[in-house]
């Protein structure tokens, strides 16, 4: 199984030395990083190539910083570790409060009126399909099943009136 390229001890070790090389190890942990170095070819390669790739560094063409660049830098830093000052720049008062309560009633009224009319449609529906039952639900409720209606519906039960009337 291959270890990943950058692994955590990797970049301590790059870490470390980069702190070497700006100076920031006390003198101790400078004196245990060169004994390391001394001791351990392949990190004082490491090191090494790290050191010329710093130094190349140097050759790179300085980009010119306006002073107004660096005050935008600052303002902003102040914004952002002030966290009131930059909520109330984007705060929108009573107002923009107001209007978004309104927008919200007129959402939820829209989505209610929607909901209603298409629930009354399915009702419309529902009340067109079973009308005929609708209107003679009195006479319905006197029978005590079904059973005897369909016995009512049987031809030969008042024999058949060829009349037609």
């Amino acid at each position: 199984m291959n270890e990943p390229e950058h692994s955590d001890e990797s970049l301590d070790r790059e870490e470390r030395y980069s702190s070497y090389l700006d100076g920031e190890l006390t003198e101790e942990e400078a004196r245990e990083f060169e004994a390391k170095l001394a001791s351990s070819p392949s990190d004082r390669a490491q090191f090494q190539a790290m050191k010329e790739a710093w130094a190349m560094l140097d050759y790179l063409p300085k980009p010119d910083v306006t002073m107004s660049f660096t005050e935008k830098t600052m303002e902003k830093m102040k914004a952002l570790s002030s966290p009131t000052v930059a909520i109330k720049d984007y705060s929108f008062g009573i107002r923009g409060l107001v209007i978004a309560a309104v927008l919200l009633i007129l959402f939820v009224g829209g989505v209610g009126v929607g909901s209603l009319s298409f629930k009354e449609n399915n009702i419309d529906k529902e009340l067109i399909k079973n009308l005929r039952l609708y209107e003679n639900k009195n006479l319905y409720e006197q029978v005590e099943n079904i059973e005897f209606l369909k016995k009512l519906d049987a031809p030969d039960l008042f024999g058949q009136d060829t009349s037609g009337l």
